[in-house]
Protein backbone atom coordinates (compact mmCIF):
# COMPACT_ATOMS: atom_id res chain seq x y z
CA UNK A 1 0.00 0.00 0.00
CA UNK A 2 1.39 3.72 -1.05
CA UNK A 3 1.53 6.30 1.83
CA UNK A 4 -0.17 9.31 1.93
CA UNK A 5 2.07 12.43 2.18
CA UNK A 6 0.83 15.14 4.77
CA UNK A 7 1.95 17.48 2.36
CA UNK A 8 -1.14 19.36 0.94
CA UNK A 9 -1.29 22.53 -1.17
CA UNK A 10 -4.05 25.13 -1.39
CA UNK A 11 -5.69 25.34 -5.03
CA UNK A 12 -4.17 28.84 -5.69
CA UNK A 13 -0.60 27.14 -5.24
CA UNK A 14 -1.64 24.30 -7.77
CA UNK A 15 -2.82 26.72 -9.81
CA UNK A 16 0.14 28.74 -10.11
CA UNK A 17 1.78 25.32 -11.17
CA UNK A 18 -0.36 24.19 -13.59
CA UNK A 19 -0.47 27.80 -15.49
CA UNK A 20 3.37 28.44 -15.82
CA UNK A 21 3.74 24.86 -17.50
CA UNK A 22 1.03 25.40 -19.46
CA UNK A 23 2.88 28.34 -20.76
CA UNK A 24 6.26 26.69 -20.96
CA UNK A 25 5.16 23.91 -22.79
CA UNK A 26 4.10 26.85 -25.92
CA UNK A 27 7.43 28.17 -24.93
CA UNK A 28 10.30 25.54 -24.26
CA UNK A 29 11.89 23.28 -27.59
CA UNK A 30 14.88 21.91 -26.04
CA UNK A 31 14.62 18.50 -24.55
CA UNK A 32 16.93 19.03 -21.70
CA UNK A 33 14.65 21.42 -20.37
CA UNK A 34 11.23 19.84 -20.88
CA UNK A 35 12.53 16.26 -19.01
CA UNK A 36 14.17 18.65 -16.40
CA UNK A 37 10.33 19.77 -16.09
CA UNK A 38 9.10 16.41 -16.06
CA UNK A 39 11.44 15.60 -12.90
CA UNK A 40 10.74 18.47 -11.49
CA UNK A 41 6.72 17.33 -11.97
CA UNK A 42 7.23 13.85 -10.52
CA UNK A 43 8.68 14.79 -6.95
CA UNK A 44 5.62 17.60 -7.45
CA UNK A 45 2.99 14.12 -7.35
CA UNK A 46 5.36 12.01 -5.07
CA UNK A 47 5.60 14.68 -2.39
CA UNK A 48 1.36 15.04 -2.60
CA UNK A 49 0.97 11.51 -1.95
CA UNK A 50 0.91 11.01 -5.68
CA UNK A 51 3.24 8.15 -5.31
CA UNK A 52 1.56 5.88 -7.94
CA UNK A 53 0.86 8.36 -10.44
CA UNK A 54 4.58 9.91 -10.61
CA UNK A 55 6.00 6.42 -10.81
CA UNK A 56 3.82 5.44 -14.04
CA UNK A 57 4.67 9.28 -14.88
CA UNK A 58 8.18 8.74 -14.43
CA UNK A 59 8.16 5.64 -16.85
CA UNK A 60 6.16 7.01 -19.36
CA UNK A 61 8.88 10.07 -19.75
CA UNK A 62 11.40 7.71 -19.39
CA UNK A 63 10.04 5.55 -22.09
CA UNK A 64 9.30 9.28 -24.26
CA UNK A 65 13.17 9.97 -23.77
CA UNK A 66 13.99 6.48 -25.11
CA UNK A 67 11.73 7.08 -27.96
CA UNK A 68 13.05 10.70 -29.00
CA UNK A 69 16.96 9.44 -28.52
CA UNK A 70 16.69 6.13 -31.10
CA UNK A 71 14.46 8.85 -33.57
CA UNK A 72 17.40 11.30 -33.29
CA UNK A 73 14.25 13.82 -34.85
CA UNK A 74 13.05 11.46 -37.86
CA UNK A 75 10.44 9.64 -35.98
CA UNK A 76 9.80 5.72 -35.80
CA UNK A 77 8.54 4.88 -38.66
CA UNK A 78 5.44 6.08 -40.38
CA UNK A 79 3.23 5.50 -37.39
CA UNK A 80 5.04 7.25 -34.93
CA UNK A 81 6.35 10.57 -36.65
CA UNK A 82 8.49 13.25 -35.02
CA UNK A 83 5.53 15.66 -34.68
CA UNK A 84 3.27 12.82 -33.09
CA UNK A 85 6.04 12.55 -30.00
CA UNK A 86 6.62 15.82 -30.00
CA UNK A 87 3.19 16.58 -29.23
CA UNK A 88 2.88 13.31 -26.87
CA UNK A 89 6.22 14.77 -24.71
CA UNK A 90 3.93 18.22 -24.04
CA UNK A 91 0.72 16.80 -23.67
CA UNK A 92 2.26 14.61 -20.77
CA UNK A 93 3.57 17.20 -19.36
CA UNK A 94 0.24 18.81 -19.12
CA UNK A 95 -1.58 15.74 -17.53
CA UNK A 96 1.62 16.07 -14.86
CA UNK A 97 0.75 19.81 -14.20
CA UNK A 98 -3.29 19.15 -13.62
CA UNK A 99 -3.19 15.79 -12.25
CA UNK A 100 -3.44 17.39 -8.50
CA UNK A 101 -6.27 19.80 -9.39
CA UNK A 102 -8.21 17.31 -10.72
CA UNK A 103 -8.40 15.35 -7.28
CA UNK A 104 -9.57 18.21 -5.50
CA UNK A 105 -12.83 18.36 -3.58
CA UNK A 106 -15.06 20.67 -5.36
CA UNK A 107 -16.31 22.41 -2.31
CA UNK A 108 -12.61 23.26 -1.30
CA UNK A 109 -12.28 24.98 -5.47
CA UNK A 110 -15.57 26.85 -4.36
CA UNK A 111 -14.86 28.08 -1.04
CA UNK A 112 -11.20 29.39 -2.72
CA UNK A 113 -12.97 30.74 -5.90
CA UNK A 114 -15.46 32.86 -3.23
CA UNK A 115 -12.31 34.25 -1.26
CA UNK A 116 -10.60 35.31 -4.43
CA UNK A 117 -14.08 37.40 -5.23
CA UNK A 118 -13.59 34.98 -8.34
CA UNK A 119 -17.15 35.81 -10.60
CA UNK A 120 -19.36 32.78 -10.55
CA UNK A 121 -19.57 32.43 -14.22
CA UNK A 122 -15.89 31.71 -13.89
CA UNK A 123 -15.98 29.62 -10.90
CA UNK A 124 -19.02 27.45 -11.37
CA UNK A 125 -17.47 25.77 -14.83
CA UNK A 126 -14.11 25.56 -13.77
CA UNK A 127 -15.72 23.29 -10.52
CA UNK A 128 -17.41 21.11 -13.04
CA UNK A 129 -14.45 20.46 -15.18
CA UNK A 130 -13.09 19.33 -11.87
CA UNK A 131 -15.37 17.16 -10.48
CA UNK A 132 -16.35 15.94 -14.77
CA UNK A 133 -12.99 15.13 -16.03
CA UNK A 134 -12.34 12.49 -13.83
CA UNK A 135 -15.70 10.84 -13.52
CA UNK A 136 -15.32 10.89 -17.71
CA UNK A 137 -11.52 9.22 -17.10
CA UNK A 138 -13.27 6.19 -14.90
CA UNK A 139 -16.24 5.75 -17.56
CA UNK A 140 -13.75 5.25 -19.89
CA UNK A 141 -11.76 2.85 -17.48
CA UNK A 142 -14.90 0.55 -17.12
CA UNK A 143 -15.95 0.96 -20.93
CA UNK A 144 -12.11 -0.67 -21.56
CA UNK A 145 -12.79 -3.36 -19.09
CA UNK A 146 -15.96 -4.71 -19.98
CA UNK A 147 -15.26 -4.91 -23.79
CA UNK A 148 -12.10 -6.50 -22.73
CA UNK A 149 -13.85 -9.02 -21.21
CA UNK A 150 -16.28 -9.64 -24.04
CA UNK A 151 -13.00 -9.72 -26.53
CA UNK A 152 -14.43 -6.27 -28.60
CA UNK A 153 -11.47 -4.35 -27.99
CA UNK A 154 -9.34 -5.39 -31.81
CA UNK A 155 -6.75 -3.85 -33.76
CA UNK A 156 -7.80 -5.14 -36.46
CA UNK A 157 -11.34 -2.88 -36.49
CA UNK A 158 -10.25 0.12 -35.30
CA UNK A 159 -13.74 2.38 -36.46
CA UNK A 160 -15.69 -0.59 -35.05
CA UNK A 161 -13.57 -0.38 -31.70
CA UNK A 162 -13.90 3.27 -31.84
CA UNK A 163 -17.26 2.81 -31.66
CA UNK A 164 -17.62 0.66 -28.73
CA UNK A 165 -15.79 2.89 -26.69
CA UNK A 166 -16.51 6.28 -27.48
CA UNK A 167 -20.53 5.67 -27.73
CA UNK A 168 -21.32 4.53 -24.38
CA UNK A 169 -19.24 7.41 -22.73
CA UNK A 170 -20.83 9.51 -25.32
CA UNK A 171 -24.08 8.70 -23.90
CA UNK A 172 -22.96 8.78 -19.93
CA UNK A 173 -20.97 11.56 -20.01
CA UNK A 174 -24.33 13.91 -20.66
CA UNK A 175 -25.88 11.80 -17.50
CA UNK A 176 -22.69 12.23 -15.28
CA UNK A 177 -23.31 16.36 -16.23
CA UNK A 178 -26.74 16.22 -15.12
CA UNK A 179 -26.31 14.36 -12.24
CA UNK A 180 -23.10 16.74 -11.37
CA UNK A 181 -25.47 19.39 -11.67
CA UNK A 182 -27.62 18.00 -9.21
CA UNK A 183 -25.67 17.78 -7.02
CA UNK A 184 -24.04 21.04 -7.25
CA UNK A 185 -27.63 22.30 -6.63
CA UNK A 186 -28.62 20.13 -3.51
CA UNK A 187 -25.27 21.74 -1.87
CA UNK A 188 -26.00 25.13 -2.90
CA UNK A 189 -23.46 26.11 -5.04
CA UNK A 190 -25.06 28.15 -6.55
CA UNK A 191 -26.09 30.26 -3.25
CA UNK A 192 -25.17 34.20 -2.99
CA UNK A 193 -24.02 33.54 0.66
CA UNK A 194 -20.59 32.35 2.45
CA UNK A 195 -19.44 29.21 1.29
CA UNK A 196 -17.64 27.21 3.89
CA UNK A 197 -15.22 24.37 3.61
CA UNK A 198 -14.44 21.39 6.52
CA UNK A 199 -10.42 22.01 5.30
CA UNK A 200 -8.80 25.38 6.25
CA UNK A 201 -8.54 27.66 3.63
CA UNK A 202 -5.35 29.19 4.01
CA UNK A 203 -2.17 30.09 1.44
CA UNK A 204 0.56 28.58 3.51
CA UNK A 205 4.40 29.17 3.71
CA UNK A 206 4.50 26.02 2.33
CA UNK A 207 2.04 27.25 -0.79
CA UNK A 208 4.29 30.47 -0.79
CA UNK A 209 7.33 28.12 -1.15
CA UNK A 210 6.24 25.91 -3.77
CA UNK A 211 4.96 29.26 -5.90
CA UNK A 212 8.33 30.98 -5.65
CA UNK A 213 10.19 27.53 -6.20
CA UNK A 214 7.88 26.82 -9.76
CA UNK A 215 8.42 30.48 -10.37
CA UNK A 216 12.40 30.26 -10.21
CA UNK A 217 12.20 26.53 -11.84
CA UNK A 218 10.52 28.48 -15.09
CA UNK A 219 12.22 31.38 -15.64
CA UNK A 220 15.57 29.10 -15.12
CA UNK A 221 14.09 26.64 -17.60
CA UNK A 222 12.92 29.98 -19.83
CA UNK A 223 16.82 31.50 -19.57
CA UNK A 224 18.41 27.59 -20.18
CA UNK A 225 16.15 26.95 -23.39
CA UNK A 226 16.88 30.52 -25.44
CA UNK A 227 20.01 30.67 -24.32
CA UNK A 228 20.16 34.14 -22.65
CA UNK A 229 23.35 33.17 -20.94
CA UNK A 230 25.33 32.19 -24.11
Amino acid sequence: MIPKADVHFDFRAKLVVAVLVMSLVALLTSDITLYALMVFLVLYLAIQGLSRHALIYALIALALGMMRVVSNGNGLTFLLPEMFLFILVRTTIMLMAAEPLLGMPPGEVVAVCKKMRVPDMAALPLTFMLRFLPAVEGEFRDVFEALGMRRLLSFRHPLRTFEHVVTPVMLRSSRIAEELAASAESRGISSPGEHTCRRVIRFGCHDAALSIISMAIAFSCVVFDKGFLA
